[in-house]
């Protein structure tokens, strides 16, 4: 509520199963003014979502896909290595046209060129959303020494845990 009542522009719900969510700020003056979209990285998630949106009758502006290659937390169980994005994507838009919801899609999490973002725009997403390259860009605020581990990681030290104190697996480096 703080951010509504502050004017932000826009809210996105981290990935996560937000069955109350939107109920708990439904009220708000701006609750249909705010852009408020979603991360989820299955379309069982998002079916939840949906449900629970539809009791106040409220889509979200946009989805955010994240796949099991996604930097952070990890929508995925033990199991990740078995799931793709690209086949997340196909499911959820394809369920969103069955039921001619349109809300924007938007793939991210191991989306590395130009071609895989023009893919899932191929696919029918609006666009893709990009974090890890930007870490090493003048513009981020990490130190200069964490932007130099990046650049010196190789794959074997980019690792799926469960060390976050949420319980969920999250990708991050070893060094």
């Amino acid at each position: 509520l703080g951010a509504l009542d502050g004017g932000i522009d826009g809210i996105t719900l981290s990935a996560g199963i937000h069955q109350g969510s939107f109920k708990l700020i439904a009220d708000h003056p701006r609750f249909r003014d705010a852009k408020l979209g979603i991360i989820v990285s299955s379309l069982r998630a998002l079916r939840i979502f949906l449900r629970s949106a539809n009791r106040v009758d409220r889509l979200p502006d946009y989805i955010i896909v994240e796949g099991p290659l996604a930097g952070g937390h990890l929508g995925f169980d033990e199991t990740w290595r078995e799931s793709s994005l690209e086949d997340i994507v196909r499911e959820i838009l394809a369920y969103l046209k069955e039921n001619n919801l349109q809300v924007p899609v938007l793939p991210a999490g191991g989306i590395f060129t130009g071609g895989d973002a023009v893919k899932y725009l191929q696919m029918g997403a609006s666009g893709v959303q990009l974090a890890t390259r930007f870490t090493v860009t003048r513009e981020c605020g990490i130190p200069q020494s964490t932007k130099q581990v990046y650049f010196r990681a190789t794959d074997d030290e980019v690792v799926v845990n469960n060390v976050s104190p949420t319980g969920y697996l999250m990708r991050m480096l070893t060094s």
